[in-house]
């Protein structure tokens, strides 16, 4: 029996910002800790054409000093879907303009019996 609602949520919160904070409050909101998932620096790197300023460890140090971040982890290589089977989490909390993995995540979704609800929260303000 499981008791506690798990979200998950991707990104890779290079330097803080206020949005980001609005962000995880809302996606922790959704149910009772909140998995963060942070961008390895070369995934980051080759989406947008440079490393991050700060390095995924750091990213992840700040995110874990967050209230409403339960745990940040480490994202894995060119596969949001391997965190989301080894976790299960009962819902994804997506930004609103997040496009990379989505379409797998998707398909995933479509094949399995009970899969996470797949939520897109909206844009909040810096």
């Amino acid at each position: 029996m499981k008791t506690k609602r798990s979200v998950m949520c991707f990104g890779t919160f290079d330097i803080i910002h206020p949005g980001h904070v609005k962000f995880l409050a809302a996606a922790r909101a959704l149910g009772d800790e909140l998995l963060v998932v942070v961008s390895r620096d070369d995934r980051r790197a080759a989406l947008s054409g440079a490393m991050p300023v700060h390095t995924q460890r750091e990213r992840i140090a700040v995110l874990d000093g967050l209230k409403s971040v339960t745990r940040a982890i480490a994202g894995k290589k060119n596969d949001i879907l391997v965190v989301v089977r080894q976790h299960r989490p009962d819902i994804i909390a997506l930004g609103h303009d997040q496009v990379y993995g989505i379409s797998a995540l998707q398909k995933w979704c479509e094949q399995q019996k009970n899969p996470p609800r797949v939520i897109r929260l909206r844009a909040f303000n810096r």
